[in-house]
């Protein structure tokens, strides 16, 4: 998995591109207030806070969530993928670009 291909970062205007993603078991959801969407471009500086709940021991697939607050929204972000170290390392990956 490369991390790249569904994550983009803008240094210049401190953006985040997010993109949803679906082969196989393999499998990034973004939804916005429970609607979900393809892609989601993010203002770093605007991020409250984000909370995040992982299930790395699930059999059928390894699994993450992170719900991110703004103002007005909220962001869940879940991924789900076979290859359980590659998910735990876009899972850290993930929110180091949170932090």
């Amino acid at each position: 998995m490369n991390f790249n291909d569904y994550i983009e970062i803008d240094t210049v205007s401190k953006t985040v591109l997010f993109l949803s993603h679906s082969k196989g078991n393999n499998e990034i959801i973004i939804k916005i207030n429970d609607k979900e969407i393809k892609e989601l471009k993010l203002k770093q500086e605007f991020i409250q806070f984000f909370t995040c709940s992982e299930d790395f021991s699930n059999p059928l697939a390894a699994e993450f969530h992170i719900e991110i607050y703004l103002n007005n929204y909220v962001i869940s972000y879940e991924v789900t993928g076979d290859d359980k170290e590659e998910i735990k390392k876009f899972c850290e990956y993930v929110k180091s670009i949170l932090i």
